[in-house]
């Protein structure tokens, strides 16, 4: 068995089971304890220097900076359903009409006064 075979197996071992004592793994393995310390600390070594995932890069500031804009994905839709529901009514239609009015997406960004 290679180095790189019994690592993935000690890996696997312990993923089922993180209790495993190394004599246990030992055991399974068919090698000694010393080893699987062996393979266990250059495991550990391995998910340390492991790339982490990219960090999701911070938007332009914006010359509108007071503006917000969110992605509404679909748990973030859910969740203000749900503050929607418990703290008022549903938007209307026309309710949402108006604030787009109020807030174009391009030109000006501060919000219009009452229409006359």
């Amino acid at each position: 068995m290679t180095v790189a075979t019994r690592r993935a197996l000690v890996r696997q071992l312990i993923a089922q089971d993180p209790t495993l004592s190394t004599r246990n793994i030992a055991a399974q393995v068919g090698v000694s304890k010393d080893t699987v310390r062996g393979d266990l600390a250059a495991i550990r070594q391995e998910d340390a220097q492991a790339s982490p995932e990219p960090a999701a890069s911070l938007p332009e500031p914006s010359p509108e900076a007071d503006r917000l804009v969110l992605v509404l994905d679909e748990p973030l839709r859910q969740a203000l359903a749900v503050l929607r529901a418990t703290r008022g009514a549903p938007d209307t239609q026309k309710q949402n009409a108006a604030v787009a009015r109020r807030y174009p997406r391009r030109g000006g960004h501060r919000p219009r006064g009452p229409a006359s």
